[in-house]
């Protein structure tokens, strides 16, 4: 079975590091393009343009700090191991919550580009969505490795 996660981990870290270079680049770009509107609302004095185009700079840079800062930690949070060893149900529990740990950082990666396109041209709420995306991913990891093997004692397997 861990051959199998191997390759499986092996295809979605790849599909995560080719996600993050688009982040990177469209967060670039975001920052780029709300730098000259803040600029050109400076030229044409309008006071309230500038701080929308402000926060929206910012919330860029909270994504992009978050999509690579937080979410690598929030994936290797998957990998440690939360209730004792109990045979193949653990090892169950514990591919699972592998899995969505992987899927889950390709979840928040997709949520945090959509987040920052969404910011670039000016949108709010796929920021939130971002934010909601990886409540449930992490809840999901948490759940994925801790309700197998209650399960499995539940039903007498350990």
């Amino acid at each position: 079975m861990s051959g199998i996660t191997t390759i499986l981990l092996e295809i979605l870290r790849e599909a995560w590091v080719a996600l993050a270079a688009a982040i990177l680049a469209f967060g670039l770009l975001a920052i780029l393009a709300n730098t000259l509107r803040t600029v050109s609302a400076a030229v044409l004095g309008a006071n309230l343009w500038i701080w929308e185009t402000v926060s929206a700079l910012v919330g860029v840079v909270v994504l992009l700090l978050f999509g690579f800062l937080a979410v690598p930690v929030l994936v290797k949070a998957a990998y440690m191991p939360l209730v004792p060893d109990c045979g193949p149900i653990a090892e169950l529990g514990t591919l699972s919550a592998v899995l969505i740990g992987g899927i889950g950082a390709l979840r928040m990666i997709r949520a945090i580009l959509t987040g920052v396109l969404s910011a670039s041209v000016g949108g709010r709420a796929a920021m939130s969505d971002a934010l909601i995306e990886v409540g449930e991913t992490v809840l999901g990891m948490a759940a994925a490795s801790l309700v197998v093997p209650i399960a499995a004692h539940f039903l007498g397997a350990c």
